[in-house]
């Protein structure tokens, strides 16, 4: 039974936060500083997503082929301004990559 509760709650607390904005700018429009934080979302997800995957030591090749696939991630991004084709792309060069030279 808490089990049940539990997950009615986090349906109810997540239904909330996802019609508030809605609900608070249904007749009015949103602020200036809003809308332009939220077009800085994609740009943060896509800079969380390839830091948090990064090894800081770069000295094995399984980190170098790490380092190159956000390169292309990176350079993805700055050509085609997709978060789409910059993760799947980068994906696929990574996974590319280690197939062309393995880990040993």
């Amino acid at each position: 039974m808490k089990i049940i509760l539990a997950i009615l709650a986090m349906g109810i607390a997540t239904s909330i936060t996802r019609f508030f904005p809605f609900i608070i700018f249904s007749k009015k429009e949103p602020p200036k500083w809003l809308l332009s934080g939220a077009k800085l979302i994609p740009g943060a997800v896509m800079l969380t997503l390839v830091l948090t995957s990064l090894p800081l030591n770069i000295s094995s090749d399984q980190s170098t082929l790490k380092w190159i696939g956000a390169g292309i991630v990176v350079l993805l991004h700055l050509l085609f301004k997709h978060p789409l084709i910059s993760i799947f792309g980068g994906t696929t060069s990574y996974m590319l990559l280690l197939r062309l030279f393995p880990p040993v």
